[in-house]
């Protein structure tokens, strides 16, 4: 457990871990769909390599981390998520019944994300304690179940750590609040990088079985892309699901909305189920 407020640390890794070297996906492309209601978010996936990493080097300093702690505010420890590291190595941890997954970055990718932080985001003018007197000057919600996302780097000794409360009810709650919208982008690029270590080199045939099922059952609508994928989790037992969402045009008796599909495995061994909501009208 990588102790808050603190150097950050790596932990010894225990289990067997899953590892996935993949490209281009710290870019959501040009003409990517947004994230819907639910929570999930665009990914441009894109995999050049086959090549799998068994025993990555790594250091024992992240540059980044990504953690939660909740339900009930300060009830729970923090619970890594994601953790990345200078080398472009990557940990995908904190799920209960779940090994760790691992992964690496491309040294172009590794500073894409660096760039993603520090510039674009301007991770160190984020700070915890302004964000949240600013909200509760202007009327934040009080909410009892939610969680903390915490954001923490240590790069090139510099370390700083952001801590925000229920960001999914404030980004909704001040969609205009900037540092509040940035500490939302950089949630949802860890979420996708979460998504794209879960997916593995699994993505080519869940994409084929979910396209198949849209052509035995007739639906009439476009094959999905592997870059609508919204988010992969992996779950104890085998659980595992994969999500697709585009918004489809519409017309005036049926106006636009985010169509998905889901490809779910309730337990390892178990056949896959494929289903479809909110698809256009024939």
């Amino acid at each position: 457990m990588l102790k808050r407020n603190a150097q950050i640390q790596l932990t010894r890794l225990t289990g067997l871990s899953v590892s996935a070297l993949f490209a281009c996906l710290l870019l959501v492309p040009s003409g990517a769909h947004a994230s819907n209601g639910g929570g999930e978010l665009a990914t441009g996936v894109s995999f050049t390599s086959r090549e799998f990493l068994s025993h990555p080097s790594r250091n024992d300093k992240p540059i980044f981390r990504y953690a939660v702690s909740g339900g009930a505010r300060g009830a729970n420890k923090p619970i890594d998520k994601l953790l990345i590291f200078d080398n472009g190595n990557i940990l995908v941890t904190g799920d209960v019944g779940v090994p760790d997954r691992e992964a690496k970055l491309s040294p172009t990718d590794l500073k894409v994300f660096k760039d993603f932080i520090l510039e674009k985001s301007d991770f160190f003018s984020l700070d915890s304690a302004d964000i949240e007197k600013r909200m509760n000057q202007n009327g934040a919600t009080a909410i009892a179940d939610g969680y903390s996302s915490i954001f923490s780097s240590n790069f090139e000794g510099k370390i700083h750590e952001v801590e925000i409360y229920s960001l999914w009810t404030a980004t909704k709650s001040f969609p205009n609040f900037d540092a509040i919208k940035k500490c939302e982008a950089i949630e949802k690029r860890c979420k996708e990088i979460i998504s794209v270590v879960n997916l593995g080199d699994r993505g080519p045939k869940i994409l084929e079985a979910v396209n198949a099922e849209i052509s035995n059952k007739k639906l009439g609508i476009q094959a999905f892309e592997l870059n609508e994928m919204r988010l992969a989790s992996q779950l104890a037992g085998g659980r595992f699901q994969v999500s697709f969402s585009r918004v489809h045009a519409g017309n005036t008796d049926d106006p636009p909305k985010a169509m998905h599909a889901i490809y779910f495995v309730k337990q390892t061994g178990a056949e896959p189920q494929i289903s479809f909501y909110n698809l256009p009208k024939q």
